[in-house]
């Protein structure tokens, strides 16, 4: 039988590793947004319920869908992300390791801080801070996102493939625009909850420049 010789400076399960830490990744993302919904009960229906009562619950449950779709599109985002990256590594380390963990780390959050917001939001006084946190939470998520791209791209470059110059610049632009924009409104949150409300309005209209300069 013929001997397999495997080159000293690459292990044979590497890329069978990078892939174990893409796929492990994935299942967390795809949790994060599965269990958003788990908090999302059904209307009570008898047979004595009426047309206008199951149509107030459903209305009732408005907070609850805009924070469920706000949530989806923001972890999947964070995974567009993460995909990006994960794209180009093609070796890792323990640093890698460790840092993809603190990148899943607010994802798995997600749920947790999207209900405490939505369930909070009938409250005036209490609102603000589970918005804080939820803003927190976001603030977080691109961080380690960005860190982990730093860390592959820039201190270790050789766990990856060079990304193009314009592809690099669009995503540190992105990531940092983000980063940035959650930070502020938090610190608006301070000032007046509306006011910061308002502050969110400048994260959607680039989102929807972005899809509409692409198009062009």
């Amino acid at each position: 039988m013929e001997a397999i010789n495997h080159s000293p400076e690459k292990h044979p399960k590497q890329e069978f590793q990078v892939e174990r830490l893409a796929f492990f990744s994935d299942a967390v993302f795809a949790i994060a947004i599965t269990l958003l919904v788990i908090e999302f009960k059904v209307p009570h229906v008898t047979k004595e319920s009426s047309y206008a009562e199951v149509w107030h619950e459903v209305v009732a449950m408005k907070f609850k869908f805009l924070a469920l779709v706000l949530s989806f599109f923001l972890i999947a985002n964070y995974w567009m992300q993460h995909h990006f990256l994960f794209k180009h590594i093609h070796n890792y380390n323990k640093k890698v390791i460790k840092m993809n963990i603190f990148v899943l780390l607010p994802i798995i959050f997600f749920p947790f801080t999207t209900a405490f917001f939505y369930e909070s939001i009938i409250n005036e006084q209490v609102v603000v801070i589970p918005f804080r946190i939820f803003l927190l939470n976001n603030v977080l998520a691109g961080s380690t996102t960005f860190a982990l791209y730093w860390l592959v791209t820039k201190k270790h470059p050789e766990l990856s493939y060079k990304i193009e110059p314009k592809e690099s610049k669009a995503f540190e632009v992105t990531m940092f625009f983000a980063i940035i924009s959650f930070f502020i409104v938090f610190l608006l949150s301070f000032i007046s909850f509306e006011i910061s409300l308002l502050g969110m309005l400048p994260l959607l209209a680039v989102q929807l420049y972005k899809k509409f300069s692409h198009k062009k």
